[in-house]
């Protein structure tokens, strides 16, 4: 399932190319969380994790949690659960100023690999999905599952998000 919508609002940089180049870069690994007012880039690599990008669409900033499972084992509360990473993301930008109302959300990941046999992938964007639908967030960019891997960039002032598609991640695809 691949899903793509966008919105647009009056005042946000007309192209990618117009965003400043001294923006900086930050890498999400798995298992963390990234909110700040600041502007950013923030990049991963997903296979079938997921990751959540949140943009404040009144306040131009925004987050990212990449998570690795859908549901938290017992006593294992971190970010490496969405049941646990995305609403703590949420929380993160509350406190930065956001209201709920405000909030758009990116959703890319979940893949397949047939040769494990497991559904990981699916249960992750399915719960990334259920959390952003309770809390009333709308989803603007919906990406999931198939059998490739993505590599995605996520502009914390406008909002938008760039999705690479590859059959296969190269070393070089990590910690850039």
């Amino acid at each position: 399932m691949s899903e793509h919508r966008s919105e647009r609002r009056e005042g946000d940089r007309e192209s990618w190319n117009e965003t400043p180049s001294e923006m900086e870069s930050y890498f999400l690994h798995p298992g963390y969380i990234y909110a700040s007012r600041d502007a950013i880039f923030l990049n991963t690599v997903l296979g079938s994790c997921v990751a959540v990008a949140i943009w404040d669409s009144h306040n131009s900033f925004g987050g990212m949690c990449h998570f690795i499972y859908p549901q938290q084992k017992k006593n294992a509360r971190n970010a490496r659960y969405g049941d646990v990473a995305l609403p703590h993301l949420i929380r993160m930008m509350q406190d930065l100023g956001s209201r709920k109302g405000d909030l758009r959300a990116h959703v890319a990941g979940g893949g397949i690999k047939p040769e494990l046999a497991s559904r990981v992938g699916e249960g992750n964007a399915k719960v990334a999905e259920e959390i952003l639908r309770r809390q009333r967030i709308e989803i603007v960019t919906l990406d999931v599952g198939g059998m490739t891997g993505k590599k995605i960039s996520f502009n914390t002032q406008s909002g938008e998000l760039l999705v690479y598609t590859t059959s296969k991640v190269r070393e070089g695809d990590w910690y850039r």
